[in-house]
């Protein structure tokens, strides 16, 4: 093992981190990778919990299932609460992200963080009179990776320059990995923008667009996230386009305000249900024409953006749905449902 850092690298003037080259052996010339995107609600939001909206405690094992149960080579994960003063209300981990990893891998999984840090401090844990360290410490957005099959290459945290003042600072996690069978190499970031000003957000989608650009070099891209964004959305009619035009539309294929005449993905599974549930059983409430002759997809604020280059074999919104009473059926794991599809690398 040896160590390299970004700055080194052709992604240009970024952050650097140390990582692992993950030397690849050469069996197959292309590679399926399932991705997937989920907000998984922070634990600092337990005291809100009622009803069909579960404390963290109560939610974990059903995050854990869905994941490990669609097989992700990688995930984004939003909201994982990073401060430690809420290991109380935790099952194996100081922080919410770490007892995430820590369940998944008790379960059988294979899955590292591309950072365990919580804050880019000399005191990792603690924000608490700061020296500066960067320890690609993404606040509450983080990667996880199944590093049997993917090797960390470089990764980083890019804090947006256009913050809401007083409000949680918003990040773009990234990094890039190798599949350990193929060597071929991506770049995967995740993000969380901003709820609050829709001029923010939409001032750091586009800083996310530009740092994605600057980072990319020729390697396939897959962005995902949660971006407070449906396809009706008026500002969609510019940002959707914006990423296409960057080179990574909608693993959909979706268009502003419009159901698209043919998908992008090659098959899909509830598709038409939204991403955002609101911790809501009827189905019904929260989804699109599932019997309409013409694709449907949901009004979903959770996306899932890949070079345009990619096949995109598979699609799915995660949900435990009961096709006859249209209900979400368990313990709903978050107030949204994870969104996962099957790529296809070069």
């Amino acid at each position: 093992m040896r160590t390299v850092t970004a700055a080194l690298c052709a992604l240009g003037a970024i952050v650097a981190a140390t990582v692992s080259t993950g030397a690849p052996a050469t069996a197959r010339t292309s590679t399926d990778l399932r991705v997937g995107t989920f907000n998984i609600v922070t634990v600092s939001a337990d005291p809100g919990a009622s009803g069909d909206r579960h404390v963290w405690k109560d939610r974990r094992g059903t995050i854990i299932s869905q994941i490990l149960g669609q097989g992700l080579d990688v995930v984004g994960i939003q909201e994982a609460n990073q401060s430690t003063v809420y290991k109380s209300r935790l099952v194996g981990g100081s922080t919410q992200f770490l007892d995430l990893r820590n369940g998944l891998n008790a379960a059988g999984g294979h899955y590292a963080l591309t950072s365990t840090a919580s804050y880019n401090c000399v005191r990792a844990w603690s924000s608490n009179k700061c020296h500066y360290r960067n320890r690609a410490a993404s606040g509450d957005n983080r990667i996880l990776y199944n590093h049997d099959k993917l090797a960390l290459i470089y990764r980083g945290a890019y804090r947006y320059p256009h913050q809401v003042p007083g409000k949680t600072a918003r990040y773009l996690a990234w990094t890039v990995l190798r599949d350990r069978a193929t060597g071929k190499e991506f770049l995967f970031t995740t993000t969380h923008l901003d709820p609050y000003s829709i001029p923010v957000r939409i001032q750091q989608w586009g800083d996310m667009i530009a740092k994605i650009n600057s980072m990319k070099g020729s390697r396939p891209v897959i962005a995902t996230g949660d971006f407070n964004t449906s396809k009706y959305s008026p500002y969609a009619a510019t940002m959707l386009p914006a990423m296409e035009s960057a080179g990574y539309g909608d693993t959909l294929g979706q268009r502003y305000r419009t159901n698209p005449t043919s998908l992008r993905a090659q098959s899909t599974r509830h598709a038409w249900v939204n991403s955002f549930n609101g911790f809501r059983r009827s189905v019904g409430g929260y989804g699109d024409d599932r019997a309409s002759s013409t694709p449907r997809t949901g009004n979903g604020i959770d996306w899932i953006f890949a070079s345009n280059s990619l096949p995109v074999r598979e699609f799915e919104v995660v949900a435990a749905v009961d096709e006859g009473s249209m209900q979400l059926t368990g313990t709903i794991p978050s107030d949204h449902n994870m969104m996962r599809a099957t790529l296809t690398l070069p």
